[in-house]
This record gives C-alpha cells, sequence and structure tokens, in this order.
C-alpha cells in the first residue's frame, strides 16, 4: 500500500517534495501533527528531501547503525545518503542486500532501487520496484530507468498503466512529460504546459520546475 496515496494525510507533504520543493517538506511539516501509523513515511520522506538538499552526512548522523539494522526503511535510507555522498561499491553490495532481505518494503524498493540504478544494476532496480503496489513513486522511478536504457516504449507503458489507476496525479504527468521531452515534436509543447503550471505557481514553484521549464523551451527554440 502507498502511504502517499491522494486520499491519505500524507499527500500535501508528498506533493512538496515531489514539486522539488525540500525546504518546504522540512520546514512547514510537523511530524507530531499526523498519525503515528505515518510517522516513519514522514521521517523517511524527511530524510529524502534532506539528501536533495545534499545533507547526507546529517542524514547518517540522525540514524545510527543499531536502528539501520533493526529498520529497513532507515537502513535503506542510510545505504541512499551513503552511496550519495560518496558512490562505493560497498554501498552497491548493501543496497543488494537490503533488496534481496527486504524486496517489499516501500523505502527500500525506491531508496536501494536509485542506488542499484545509478551503480549501472539497472535491470535489478527494475526487478525490486516491480514488487510495488500501486506506488506512483515506483512508477516514476521505472519511468526514468526505462528512459536512461533509451527503452522510450517502456517507460510509454508504464506510465500509461499508471494513468489508469491515478487519473490528475502529478507524478504521472511529470513522468508523461519527461517521456515527451524524449520524444520530441509536438510533445515539448505538452511537456512545457505541466512544468510552466508548476514553474509559475507560488504554491509549486521551485527550482526543480523552473529548470524543466527552461529546459523545455530550449528544445522548442526559444531562447
Amino acid at each position: 500500500m502507498d502511504p502517499f496515496g491522494a486520499e491519505g494525510e500524507l499527500v500535501n507533504i508528498h506533493t512538496a517534495f515531489v514539486q522539488g520543493q525540500y525546504t518546504s517538506v522540512l520546514n512547514d511539516y510537523d511530524a507530531s501533527s499526523f498519525s503515528a501509523e505515518n510517522s516513519l513515511p514522514i521521517q523517511v520522506l524527511q530524510y529524502r528531501a534532506q539528501c536533495a538538499l545534499g545533507q547526507y552526512a546529517e542524514v547518517k548522523k540522525a540514524i545510527s547503525e543499531k536502528d539501520a539494522k533493526q529498520n529497513p526503511d532507515l537502513a535503506a535510507v542510510r545505504i541512499y545518503a551513503s552511496y550519495l555522498e560518496k558512490p562505493t561499491d560497498a554501498m552497491v553490495t548493501e543496497a543488494e542486500g537490503l533488496a534481496e532481505s527486504a524486496s517489499d518494503n516501500l523505502t527500500v524498493q525506491l531508496l536501494a532501487g536509485t542506488v542499484l540504478a545509478r551503480a549501472g544494476k539497472q535491470d535489478q532496480a527494475l526487478q525490486l520496484l516491480s514488487k510495488h503496489q500501486g506506488s506512483l513513486d515506483a512508477v516514476a522511478l521505472i519511468v526514468q530507468i526505462h528512459l536512461q536504457q533509451n527503452r522510450t516504449d517502456l517507460a510509454l507503458k508504464e506510465a500509461k498503466s499508471a494513468r489508469s489507476f491515478a487519473q490528475d496525479a502529478l507524478l504521472v504527468n511529470l513522468a508523461e512529460s519527461w517521456i515527451g521531452m524524449r520524444q520530441g515534436g509536438e510533445n515539448y509543447q505538452k511537456a512545457f504546459y505541466v512544468f510552466e503550471e508548476l514553474a509559475q505557481a507560488p504554491s509549486s514553484a521551485s527550482a526543480t520546475s523552473l529548470i524543466a521549464q527552461a529546459v523545455s523551451e530550449l528544445h522548442m527554440g526559444r531562447t
């Protein structure tokens, strides 16, 4: 089950993360105001936001080795932060081990999957991510990996499948826009509209959306 589903209480903080508003994820959401069952998903999302801001050392310091051994979510975050800080074969091996022992854990799927994909082990990453249960984060990562493999056809198939059960989801819109940027032609314009809407609205603007808008405009010949 996806803790960040559209009907859950985490939808706003997750949307902020997807939009690249990482500082907002860290500063505007108090974990204590959410239900106890969502405490860990919020913690993980905030650790991911810290990693997106380059705060790898802070994340590693916050998660002790003891806690990581007892909790696969925290283990995945620690491996992820360590790999982003300094990619090593040892971290890839740890990611592989965690993927084998906790393959049904969504955080493991996403973060160990990311490490494996970045390490050039895309097939292993895809095999792990295929175990997700309706997670749009997993769908988005699968799309990115297929695009890295120059398999636009598979990326499009994944996005279409997600569209069937998440009609208006932001992550699906973004995934289709990434695919459109690879396809080119009139798809540049479609992608531009998605990125422009995010970049120009005060509630969703971020450096990520502004850069995406600029790149799409360059592809359309605007300078």
